[in-house]
């Protein structure tokens, strides 16, 4: 029997075995090198500052900065190391570390709403939030990845062809010898790539699924539905609507309801309530004041402490034609009757199907950006049907191109030109919003400010110290429920005095 052994040369070494791993572990290393300078104090700061001018909170300027750098971290370091799962590792772990763990640190602190009390924490939420915030951050380190090793083969695999090509000479008896085992190798090559590539086709279908909620955190913010509502006796009901809309054709326009906690009780079927329109702004949807805004729990509070009356809150979808901005308004081709649809077909709807107090002293119209533009453009031209309007972070001049290109039609829907001109409006209850970093509209609010002021028009400004986001509409929302002031009693008298007289 043949016992010679085969020469050490002929075997695989220790390092070629575990060949694959080293590979793994060196663009690991690799990865967490880079991605720690990437999320240093110094470059965070580079990063963060123009992304927060542009008027992000600072939770989305946080998350935008992180996925950013995630990103950029993991296609640097796979230019080098050519290690796809390394690098995405090495950089995923630097991601949790650095903004992920610090982000969950926070939520888990007590969080109070606008009014000084404690809200409640949303555990399954966060679990969800979390998940979203791991897969965004895996899957841009795994894109940067990609890229960079795309990079890689473009800018310095002609650097290695000729260093291979310098050493060729030395390696090609190497080649040699073991060109007997060749076959062997290749078939355990082709099974491991081929489980691999399955498996990381599965990760990657799974990453995509799970960062699916990513634009929610982006828009509104990574916070959003974190903490609910402080511990009250009963909460009110949101509920899904729409009408056929003599305005737009009797084309369905959908709507959101907020009905209070009381309106279902059997012993209160004759009580009526007073009314708050809500815009939402562009780009958005009838539920971006319900998710961002916090518009029913905010209600839910103050109702279940006594700080406000109840009341109804309609929240319209503002979205027209595609392409272009609603702007609430009328356009002037009159394809677009936005504005007849809420002051008109709404209110009446409204009015007819739900148990409200159809007096302009006790229905108010509010919204931000273009719904606080929009909110204003309305109750001016409908002070008859609006008593009270809240403008957060609006603009008081038309612009969009729905307005055609005339002048005297871009002035009739420019608050800021109508409002001096038509004393029926001068009677209206105004309530204005604005950030001290939010620009242009922060000086848009100033600006009509003075103009209220020239008419000697009596107002409330909240000016709240931050950017144009949900936080500051939150608040200013919040403020602006109790700013309100309806009176229950009164209002009740209010109405069935009218009812008599009919």
């Amino acid at each position: 029997m043949d016992t010679r052994r085969e020469p050490q040369s002929e075997r695989p070494s220790h390092f070629q075995h575990y060949a694959p791993l080293w590979r793994i572990l060196i663009g690991l290393s690799i990865a967490l090198l880079v991605a720690v300078f990437f999320f240093s104090p110094v470059v965070l700061t580079a990063f963060t500052t123009p992304i927060a001018a542009v008027g992000l909170d600072p939770l989305s300027t946080g998350l935008v900065t992180a996925l950013f750098l995630i990103a950029s971290a993991a296609l640097t370091s796979a230019m080098v190391s050519r290690q796809r799962l390394g690098t995405v590792i090495g950089a995923g772990v630097t991601y949790s570390l650095s903004y992920v763990v610090p982000f969950l640190h926070q939520e888990l602190l007590p969080h109070y709403d606008p009014g000084g009390h404690l809200e409640a924490f949303n555990a399954s939420a966060l679990v969800h939030t979390i998940s979203v915030l791991l897969a965004s951050g895996l899957l841009c380190a795994y894109l940067g990845a990609t890229i960079g090793i795309a990079l890689g083969e473009v800018l310095l695999d002609p650097i290695w062809q000729l260093a291979q090509l310098i050493w060729h000479t030395r390696l090609s008896s190497n080649q040699a010898k073991n060109q007997s085992s060749a076959g062997e190798k290749v078939r355990q090559r082709s099974s491991w790539h081929l489980f691999s590539a399955w498996a990381g086709l599965f990760t990657l279908l799974g990453l995509f699924l799970l960062s699916s909620g990513i634009g929610d955190l982006l828009f509104f913010s990574p916070d959003v539905g974190l903490h609910n509502s402080p511990a009250v006796a009963t909460r009110g009901t949101l509920i899904a609507d729409s009408m056929a809309s003599p305005a737009f054709h009797e084309q369905r326009r959908s709507f959101l309801v907020y009905l209070p906690p009381s309106y279902r009780d059997a012993a209160t079927q004759k009580r009526r309530y007073p009314t708050l329109y809500l815009l939402h702004g562009s780009p958005g949807s009838e539920y971006d004041w319900s998710r961002g805004g916090k518009a029913v729990q905010s209600a839910d509070t103050l109702i279940g402490h006594g700080e406000i009356p109840e009341l109804i809150m309609i929240f319209p979808d503002g979205n027209g034609r595609s392409g272009e901005t609603s702007e609430w308004g009328n356009s002037f081709d009159q394809k677009q009757l936005m504005e007849n649809f809420v002051a008109l077909d709404l209110v009446r709807f409204i009015d007819q199907k739900y148990r409200t107090i159809p007096t302009a002293g006790y229905r108010a119209i509010g919204g931000f950006s273009m719904g606080g533009f929009g909110a204003m453009n309305i109750a001016v031209h409908h002070p008859d049907i609006f008593g009270s309007v809240i403008s957060l972070a609006g603009y008081y001049t038309a612009e969009g191109s729905i307005w055609g290109q005339n002048a005297a039609y871009i002035q009739a829907n420019s608050p800021a030109y109508v409002l001096p001109v038509n004393p029926h409006a001068w009677k209206l209850r105004i309530f204005l919003g604005a950030a001290t970093k939010d620009q242009p509209y922060y000086a848009d609010t100033q600006q009509f400010i003075l103009e209220l002021k020239a008419l000697h028009l009596d107002y409330t400004f909240d000016l709240e110290n931050g950017y144009h986001n949900w936080s500051i509409w939150e608040a200013q929302l919040y403020h602006a429920l109790i700013w309100l002031q309806w009176r229950e009693a009164e209002s009740l008298t209010i109405y069935h005095a009218l009812v008599k007289r009919k």
